[in-house]
């Protein structure tokens, strides 16, 4: 009777199959809300890099432009359109700025550049980038693949005498076409 009493006195100190589960059960789903919860910041956190990246974009293409003297700071379009000239898929780029803006960027990477219309358009904008911006054409980094970014530039008048004042806009685009950054500055003629 001694050694019967101290089986079951073993036994009931040990966990069941059936018990672990449902304890296993009611901690996930305890959890479930913790991980939804990390789940969203880390996708906030991938979001808020790809930002910080398309603002460094336009930038370093402020800071680049300030650089110019004022008669050549001009639109991507006027310095660049030739990228698009003589090629039958990008017609409508050549001679719209509005559809050039949809397939224009100076932003390449290495390993974009595999692609034949990427690569043409880099060499093509290769040479003409230091005649536009006194510098030559650089590559990207691998977390750049994906942007776009295109520069416009309008002249502000306010009257018959010549402008003497410029908006640059540098429009930061990400791999589905939506607008992602979008910085303005104004630039003068000094004399």
């Amino acid at each position: 009777m001694i050694f019967l009493k101290k089986q079951l006195i073993g036994i009931s100190k040990g966990f069941t199959l059936v018990e672990i589960l449902i304890v296993l059960f009611l901690v996930g789903l305890l959890a479930l809300p913790f991980t939804n919860m990390f789940i969203f910041g880390v996708q906030g956190s991938h979001d808020n890099s790809e930002h910080v990246l398309a603002y460094n974009l336009a930038r370093e293409k402020v800071e680049e432009i300030r650089g110019l003297p004022f008669e050549m700071v001009k639109s991507d379009y006027e310095n660049f359109r030739e990228v698009f000239q003589d090629r039958p898929d990008f017609d409508e780029a050549y001679y719209k700025e509005e559809s050039f803006e949809n397939f224009f960027s100076d932003v390449f990477t290495d390993k974009a550049l595999v692609d034949d219309k990427l690569k043409t358009s880099f060499t093509r904008l290769k040479l003409l980038y230091p005649k536009c911006y006194l510098k030559n054409l650089k590559t990207y980094p691998e977390d750049y693949r994906f942007f776009r970014r295109v520069v416009v530039v309008k002249k502000i008048s306010e009257s018959a005498m010549p402008s003497k004042l410029k908006k640059i806009t540098v429009l930061v685009f990400e791999k589905d076409g939506k607008k992602i950054a979008e910085l303005n500055t104004m630039v003068g003629e000094h004399k």
